[in-house]
């Protein structure tokens, strides 16, 4: 074998029993499975039955719920006193995913092999962000690892609290201008057919919205693969631009921030994300550099992000933070002034957990107005468009029906 070539891990699949004789199953990495089933065994477990993993042609996706759940669950067993080891043995059981369950066995033998825990996180930036590893390194250096997951887990709770409101604000509105080209749709392509077949074998003149109407059922007929075809395209000519361009999301995010009620939803979800991401670092001890850095990357919308990142570079020029975040604009009145009671009377940490406390309560008060707004906006939308097919179908039966 030559000097420096790295084999390749596998993964295998097995089942067996513990040291208390209950039945239990697992999943390991190894370069073969003698070594995998060695491997095993020297964990404390009896193996009856291993196997590689068969490949996964569509494997499933790590979702950030689920790492919410696991830095709760970590944190929860860290403060009972269970190893991070065994607390992730505990996890990988309960777990269905086999991807999570993947990353947790890469995350296990990291740590038994010496890593540090913060280090190993790092090693995953797709599922753990800065914050947490930060939050995991400043704990293992204090000897306060419980307290920094628990930390964690509290931040990640309330962000997927946000996410899951503005997610909700932004997919109501779409779900009606799905319902609405879904009942035209249908309309045009059964239900107009159907009566202008009539109208044409009788040879009346028909009225003009007839025609209109007539014409856009023709030509939904088809070309409607024309118009699938293009939506498609365009959804994944967007994707992939924005991963290529990145001016893209910042025009995406400025123009979000514009749009009426959803705006305001946006803008006070990454207000509460910055207040709460400057909380969990500071009552961590992360220097304020270090915190704004993280806090840039955990507001989720461009314009939060540069500003953030505009205040860290006053602050290391010798700037307030006050000072600072007054010049962006991106900030309320009302915002700058408890953070400036905060400074001065040395409870910033309170204060920013007071701020994010209040804009969490504004989004969640404009997510339940922007859904009761929408239900008659919906009956509006899609009566208008009902009407119009149902009455320009009607007015040359009326005729059809004199004429006899």
């Amino acid at each position: 074998m030559k000097a420096g070539v790295k084999l390749k891990k596998k993964t295998f699949l097995w089942t067996g029993y513990d040291k208390r004789n209950i039945k239990t199953n697992g999943i390991i990495e190894a370069i073969n499975i003698d070594l995998a089933k060695a491997q095993v065994e020297r964990n404390g477990f009896k193996v009856l039955k291993i196997k590689k993993q068969p490949l996964e042609l569509f494997p499933q996706r790590i979702k950030s719920e689920e790492v919410t759940l696991f830095s709760r669950q970590l944190a929860t067993m860290s403060q009972a006193g269970v190893p991070i080891i065994r607390a992730l043995d505990t996890i990988m059981e309960s777990s269905n995913n086999k991807s999570f369950k993947k990353l947790l066995i890469q995350i296990k033998q990291s740590v038994e092999s010496g890593n540090y825990f913060s280090d190993t996180l790092r090693n995953h930036p797709k599922y753990f962000d800065k914050l947490f590893c930060s939050l995991c390194a400043v704990g293992e250096e204090s000897g306060t690892l419980d307290v920094m997951l628990d930390r964690v887990a509290s931040h990640r709770e309330s962000l997927h609290t946000i996410k899951k409101k503005v997610k909700k604000a932004l997919t109501y509105p779409a779900m009606v201008i799905g319902v609405a080209i879904l009942v035209t749709w249908i309309l045009l392509n059964y239900a107009v057919p159907a009566f202008a077949n009539i109208f044409i074998s009788s040879g009346t003149p028909l009225p003009k919205i007839t025609k209109i109407t007539i014409d856009l059922s023709e030509f939904s007929q088809k070309y409607w693969w024309v118009l699938v075809s293009f939506i498609i395209v365009f959804i994944v000519g967007f994707k992939f631009s924005k991963k290529r361009y990145p001016k893209i999301n910042v025009w995406q995010d400025y123009l979000l921030l514009k749009l009426p009620v959803i705006g305001k939803v946006i803008q006070k979800s990454s207000l509460a994300r910055f207040a709460r991401t400057l909380e969990t670092t500071s009552a961590a001890g992360m220097p304020l550099l270090d915190a704004l850095t993280t806090v840039a990357n955990a507001t989720g919308n461009t314009k939060y992000e540069k500003a953030t990142l505009f205040i860290r570079d006053e602050v290391s020029k010798g700037r307030s933070m006050l000072y600072a975040a007054s010049e962006t604009g991106a900030f309320p009145g009302m915002m700058l002034q408890m953070i400036s009671v905060g400074e001065e009377s040395g409870q910033i940490e309170e204060m920013l957990a007071n701020i994010a406390k209040i804009y969490e309560e504004d989004v969640d008060v404009l997510v339940t107005n922007l859904s009761s707004a929408l239900e008659p906006v919906i009956m509006i939308v899609l009566g208008c468009i009902v009407g119009f097919l149902v009455v320009s179908m009607y007015i040359p039966m009326f005729k059809l029906g004199e004429a006899l």
